[in-house]
């Protein structure tokens, strides 16, 4: 290979000639300015010879010559990049090409494939959120109101408004046709066959159904919500509940009383709502006090005006503006405007606030699409890596086909065609790795079965597209450089000049791929630490060989007597909340007359304290016998006493007062435990005593046979209440459930770095092979000189050995300041760190 020349003329001269060259070809002229500036600058020196290269350069640009040649391009067949029959020679070339190299064909495709397929995820995820409600009739006609908030903080979007707002709006403006209330918090637990289950659904306005266009199965619309304590189904709740009975008319028991069935509808899909069930807003009016003239609680309250034909979002903006400043005078200490969001542009929105349903927003799209983009870069940068290496083999191909007439323009469009055609293939193989992944990642994303991502129209036309993006991007730079290959150079075999020095940029590409790999193993070993410190540290509790066992309605103190005469049984209480596991509700308690805190409330039975093994810093646990009538004994953490201690007390310190008015006197002071999972803060918490409260009975169990146990146990558990199923498991395997968040980002952490890793070994399996091909004739010299295989192994290995630590020492820092510092701070909080 020729050495490069000692002085390089300065680069912005040949830029501006081979602009005004056009299509022109103009390597002869520019070899001869850089010939003459390197006779120049040895002879007169470098000042002299730039500014004979400058008048050189400006003369070329407006001299009959060049004109002579971009007339003469115009009309040479040489020059023409159009038509059909010179795109069918590309493809021609670029097929001969991948059967002649079947091993970089092969290495290309299954990186281009792996990368891909992260990025077809989020493609399809985005199209599916952007598709949300677009199948509703009145579409157009429906918006949803959001309240914006300005104080001190600054301005706030919430996605729900004031109570006061809807029936205003009705009433007020001919231009609303219905005013559709919704409230979220329906959350019934139906026992059916002695099973107590669990579900999410919305208060609704009994218009619900002429106004959206959800599918009513069964049912009729206009009346399905019209009176109270009536409720809606969807086909899957139904399905469980009844099986193959018709649920029309069914009755349902639930703590909020019987409701009706009035309709079954289709499983929802490409909405942002979310509920399994739905009653009428009639059932929550009879049991609380009219909001009607609410203007001061615009949380938790969400509503969607259904405008007549004809009106515009402009007539609505002013009558928001209108009523904003009715709620303004409300609330005199903050700002309040009202906005609207047409119903198919609720989702994805910019930071809203309190939004119903699934809160699919632009950040976390952008932030899924940028995970994508990441494991895609490596596969790029291999291909873009292995092309340049073949740049020796490559070379005389675009140096014959240089001097016959071909342009730079003709050359870059033969690789960017070529990668376009091996992406487009990459795209067929990344959608067989794309169903699989898609299936597993919905099951760990809450909701995700409401979008529809199947292979439409509109998902097929974005991942073409995206894979003729990608064939863009990754043949842009070997396009490039190939374009920039001297003939006279290539034909000799000798590549030199700028163009053919990237073997920094190879370098720098590798570099990356190696140290994103180690940036995503790191974070594997991090997840996993997490996750082994979870179930095998101590939380400020006992839970090994705790079984729980939930209480469906029969006599608690009977059940847990009865149980405890079993000789495996060596302690048992009860607790209204499992610890280690989330606790949904809080309570307002008062230390004063005047302040309030929210506080976790939790229920307990007798020696709740010491047989779970919990350190009581200060006072007794035993709370039942202390109590009166007058005031009840309660346990406290140390959270707690920081809480109350920011105001003003009673004169006695040790008092309070619950939410529900009851009088409560601090008994003990635990020391903070994690009652809830490491991922959420402590809270400030209050232990009160109570069975007919408690939800579940506690028992420890020692036991060389715990299968045997656990039979005897629902022998006597069946003796009590044969209609109710006995459903205990163990405290650790329901504490291990709490913690599936952490286990669905160890599941992904694990696929990213997979596919970061095996792209990367895939790179580097095709560089290695590249390199060790070219070196056969150095390789067989050594050794026929006496050099040994271990010694050959070393010397092909060193270089990529050295590049390999050189990521390690990029990766590990990065990756413990953002373990460490950032992720871990918001995923689990009270881990081990990295």
């Amino acid at each position: 290979m020729s050495q490069r020349t000692e002085h390089q003329p300065p680069s912005i001269p040949s830029w501006l000639l081979t602009k005004f060259a056009g299509s022109a070809d103009i390597e002869d002229l520019l070899g001869d300015l850089e010939e003459g500036f390197e006779e120049l600058a040895r002879e007169k020196g470098l000042f002299r010879a730039r500014v004979h290269h400058w008048r050189h350069v400006l003369s070329l640009c407006f001299s009959y010559a060049l004109r002579s040649r971009r007339h003469a391009t115009s009309y040479s067949p040489y020059y023409s990049s159009g038509g059909f029959g010179m795109f069918r020679n590309y493809v021609k070339i670029a097929s001969r090409n991948f059967w002649k190299h079947k091993l970089f064909t092969v290495l290309n495709l299954l990186g281009l494939a792996l990368g891909m397929s992260v990025c077809l995820l989020a493609l399809s995820t985005s199209v599916a959120i952007v598709q949300s409600d677009e199948f509703h009739d009145n579409k157009d006609r429906i918006y949803q109101i959001n309240t914006v908030i300005h104080d001190e903080e600054g301005k706030s979007t919430y996605a729900s408004t004031f109570p006061a707002v809807g029936p205003h709006m009705e009433s007020e403006y001919p231009f609303v046709e219905a005013a559709l209330e919704i409230r979220p918090g329906f959350r019934p637990q139906v026992h059916r066959h002695g099973n107590l289950l669990d579900f999410h659904g919305y208060y609704v306005d009994p218009k619900f159904f002429d106004a959206f266009s959800f599918d009513l199965l069964q049912g009729d619309p206009s009346s399905a919500l019209k009176a109270p304590q009536t409720m809606v189904l969807t086909k899957s709740v139904a399905d469980k509940l009844f099986r193959d009975q018709d649920p029309m008319g069914q009755t349902l028991d639930t703590e909020e009383g019987s409701f009706t069935v009035t309709g079954v509808m289709a499983d929802l899909k490409q909405t942002h709502m979310y509920f399994e069930v739905l009653t009428s807003q009639r059932t929550i009016a009879r049991n609380t006090t009219p909001r009607a003239d609410d203007w001061q609680q615009h949380r938790g309250h969400y509503l969607y005006l259904l405008l007549r034909p004809g009106t515009t979002a402009e007539t609505l903006a002013e009558a928001l503006g209108q009523t904003a400043e009715i709620a303004s005078g409300h609330n005199a200490e903050i700002g309040i405007s009202l906005a609207s969001a047409v119903l198919d542009q609720v989702v994805p929105r910019w930071n809203i606030r309190q939004a119903m349903g699934i809160g699919w927003d632009y950040p976390s799209m952008i932030f899924f699409l940028f995970i994508g983009f990441v494991i895609l870069v490596p596969a790029v940068f291999n291909y873009t890596n292995l092309s340049i290496a073949r740049a020796m083999k490559r070379a005389k191909e675009v140096g014959i086909r240089k001097v016959v007439g071909a342009g730079k323009r003709q050359i870059k469009m033969q690789f960017i065609v070529e990668t376009v055609i091996m992406t487009l293939l990459a795209l067929i193989g990344s959608v067989f790795i794309f169903i699989p992944i898609q299936k597993e990642f919905f099951t760990m994303v809450r909701a995700a079965e409401v979008l529809d991502t199947t292979l439409n129209g509109p998902v097929v036309v974005v991942f073409v597209s995206f894979a003729v993006f990608v064939g863009l991007m990754a043949g842009l730079f070997p396009a490039v450089y190939f374009s920039k290959i001297s003939p006279a150079h290539s034909l000799k075999g000798a590549l030199s000049g700028r163009a053919a020095s990237v073997s920094g940029i190879k370098k720098g590409l590798f570099v990356f791929q190696f140290a994103l790999s180690m940036f995503f193993i790191i974070g594997i070993a991090t997840m996993a630490r997490q996750y082994r410190h979870v179930f095998n540290d101590n939380h400020g509790f006992q839970s090994a060989q705790v079984v729980t066992l939930p209480f469906l309605g029969q006599n608690k103190q009977v059940a847990m007597e009865a149980l405890k005469s079993h000789p495996d049984v060596t302690a048992i209480t009860s607790s209204s909340h499992l610890p280690g596991v989330v606790i949904n509700t809080q309570v307002e308690i008062t230390p004063n007359t005047l302040d309030t805190i929210n506080v976790a409330e939790v229920f307990m039975g007798e020696h709740f304290v010491s047989q779970l093994e919990m350190k009581l810093l200060w006072g007794s646990e035993e709370l039942g016998t202390n109590s009166t009538q007058n005031e009840e004994r309660v346990l406290v953490n140390e959270r707690f006493l920081q809480a109350i201690a920011v105001f003003e007390q009673s004169e006695d310190s040790l008092t309070f007062t619950m939410g529900d008015g009851t009088h409560a006197r601090i008994q003990g002071v635990l020391q903070d435990l994690h009652f809830e999972p490491l991922s959420r803060d402590i809270k400030p918490m209050v232990f009160r005593y109570s069975v007919d409260e408690s939800n579940y009975a506690l028992l420890s169990v020692q036991s060389q046979d715990f299968q045997a146990t656990l039979v005897d146990l629902e022998r006597i558990w069946s003796g009590i209440d044969q209609e109710v199923p006995f459903e205990a498991s163990f405290l650790d395997d329901e504490i291990k459930k709490a913690y599936y968040f952490l286990r669905a980002q160890i599941k992904i952490f694990t696929f990213l770095g997979t596919l970061a890793v095996v792209i990367s070994c895939l790179g580097l399996l095709g560089m290695v092979s590249y390199t060790t091909e070219n070196r056969t004739k150095e390789i067989a010299i050594r050794k026929i000189m006496g050099a040994s295989v271990s010694g050959i192994h070393l010397l092909l290995a060193r270089d990529f050995l050295r590049l390999i630590g050189y990521s390690a020492l990029i990766a590990v820092p990065l990756s413990y300041f953002f373990y460490d510092k950032l992720f871990l701070y918001f995923l689990i909080r009270y881990g081990l760190g990295v």
